[in-house]
């Protein structure tokens, strides 16, 4: 079980990563320069966030200036650049050890053991962490490590499934689509994955219908942990979470969530902005980042017994789209969708596509993937009467003829991945210049 600490403890741990940084951390040192002394929790809310494009512009090899010690018997990683930017980080090894075993804990609640064999399809390379730290977290836990990756061609990727025959299977839930899309064209029979383990992206019950269509009913799927380059495990699941819900590593982060529009903290079961200050990085320090995602407090303790708080994912900060003055949720476009997932060879992998045609109309795509693109296109009409039935401004748009609404099925793999992670990048509104 995963250490805790009071609430004093864990404000002292975060004084002394403050500290180090203003001390030590020339970006730090100007960032501060006209705040006072931090000594309370209410002096801690006086400290202004740290923001994405902060790191991104302070990052090394740009320049040193966010480091509080000499470069040396340090790693560097990549984050994914999904939520932007993608920005360099290092830690010490010690650092990485730290960040490793928080992560090694996590995976021991899933229940996997020496016995399994894990198959690692985290995609590798381009200086993104989680191959390589996965590769240390199975070692710890004694299990037998299959390092395949995600880079590697879909049907070797089989291949070496049916030949090795993992109970474990770890990656991000775009890989997992694209493996159960194939093992349904292929028709074939996966049934000794006892656990899929996700990161990095949302899993929603849509998409794990899909993973269960081809692996099998008694397939257990859980979170491998909300985590991020940037700060290392942020979040763990015991046998009681919900999915999307957490258990905050108290000893090692410490996070708040922010009401950003009345400059303030949440209340419990309130939604705000998540706040994360690492609590084991004292040589590039992570205080207040504000990382981009939306959560609340949960209001009870945990039937586990686990004294570490609770809280709830509620996606990312922004992860959404205006029409006609209204904010959409992409969870409503993935609502749309669910009910054809898995039928007529149509994948859970989808991208909705946004651009101006001219100053005066719109264009939206929903493209998707599929193994049959033939009797995809059979329900082409029936998603978009159900897009235009969960949302009402596609409706309006085109009875004003300002916007076009059109659905297209494309083979599977061909929507753009990103080269770091992997991941499908569900919204691309271009109308939205970077």
């Amino acid at each position: 079980m995963f250490n805790h600490i009071t609430k004093e403890q864990q404000m002292q741990k975060a004084l002394r990563i403050f500290t180090i940084a203003r001390e030590k951390s020339k970006f730090y040192k100007e960032k501060y320069k006209t705040i006072g002394e931090i000594t309370t929790n209410d002096d801690w809310l006086t400290i202004p966030p740290l923001m994405r494009n902060e790191l991104f512009n302070n990052s090394f090899p740009k320049t040193s200036d966010m480091l509080t010690q000499e470069i040396e018997g340090m790693i560097i990683t990549s984050t994914g650049g999904s939520s932007g930017l993608a920005r360099y980080g290092i830690l010490t090894y010690s650092e990485w050890d730290e960040f490793v075993n928080v992560q090694a804990e996590a995976l021991k609640l899933m229940s996997i053991t020496s016995k399994d064999i894990v198959a690692n399809l985290f995609v590798a390379g381009n200086l993104w962490p989680s191959f390589i730290g996965l590769h240390d977290n199975i070692r710890k836990l004694g299990s037998v490590h299959l390092p395949i990756s995600a880079n590697i061609d879909i049907d070797r990727i089989l291949h070496y499934l049916l030949e090795f025959k993992p109970t474990v299977l770890l990656s991000l839930p775009t890989v997992f689509i694209f493996l159960a899309d194939k093992i349904i064209q292929k028709n074939l029979k996966i049934d000794f994955v006892k656990i899929i383990g996700y990161a990095g992206e949302h899993m929603s019950d849509t998409i794990k219908k899909h993973l269960k269509k081809a692996f099998g009913d008694d397939l257990e799927i859980r979170a491998l942990a909300y985590t991020s380059a940037d700060c290392g495990l942020m979040g763990y699941q015991c046998s009681e979470c919900n999915s999307n819900e957490y258990h905050l590593p108290n000893d090692f982060q410490f996070i708040e969530i922010y009401n950003f529009e009345e400059n303030r903290l949440c209340e419990l079961g309130e939604k705000g902005e998540v706040l994360v200050t690492n609590l084991a990085r004292p040589s590039l320090p992570i205080i207040r980042y504000r990382i981009g995602d939306v959560a609340r407090w949960k209001k009870s303790e945990c039937n586990c017994g686990d004294k570490n708080p609770l809280f709830f994912l509620d996606g990312r900060a922004g992860d959404d789209f205006k029409i006609g003055g209204a904010f959409i949720s992409m969870d409503v476009v993935e609502n749309s969708i669910s009910d054809f997932v898995s039928t007529n060879g149509i994948s859970a992998n989808y991208q909705l596509q946004i651009d101006d045609v001219n100053e005066n109309k719109m264009e939206v795509v929903l493209k998707i993937e599929s193994s049959d693109l033939a009797s995809s296109q059979k329900e082409m009409e029936n998603i978009k009467k159900n897009m235009k039935k969960n949302i009402n401004e596609f409706v309006v748009g085109e009875e004003m003829g300002y916007l076009t609404l059109n659905v297209e099925f494309i083979k599977l793999g061909e929507l753009p991945r990103s080269p770091i992670t992997g991941k499908v990048k569900h919204l691309d509104d271009k109308r939205v210049k970077s």
